[in-house]
């Protein structure tokens, strides 16, 4: 499931992605990407994923050209709120960062 919704500032449009997104889903999430972009004329693309549970290789991929699309267009572009192997997926292509974690509190984490 996609919701698109405007953000607080106009400047920005929001992909509110939620369940799993597979081979089936490459063509919708590809239609939805699109119609945001045709939308924002500039304005920031932002994807939150926090609802997705399943992320695969075709998605990924769709998730990729739209940052292509984002660079060539002068638009900002976001995938925000991965966790576990969604993020973890993301965090290999480069789409979605590792969070920043202080050296300290990882070596604090790190010995429990």
């Amino acid at each position: 499931m996609i919701h698109r919704s405007p953000g607080k500032a106009a400047s920005t449009v929001f992909l509110h992605l939620a369940g799993c997104f597979d081979r089936r889903s490459g063509n919708e999430l590809r239609r939805e990407l699109r119609q945001a972009f045709d939308r924002a004329r500039g304005a920031r693309i932002v994807v939150d994923v926090a609802g997705v549970d399943l992320i695969g290789s075709e998605c990924i991929e769709v998730l990729l050209v739209g940052y292509t699309r984002a660079l060539r267009g002068g638009h900002g572009y976001e995938v925000v709120n991965a966790e576990g192997h969604v993020q973890q997926a993301l965090e290999a292509t480069g789409l979605c960062p590792r969070p920043f974690v202080p050296a300290v509190e990882a070596e604090l984490a790190a010995l429990g």
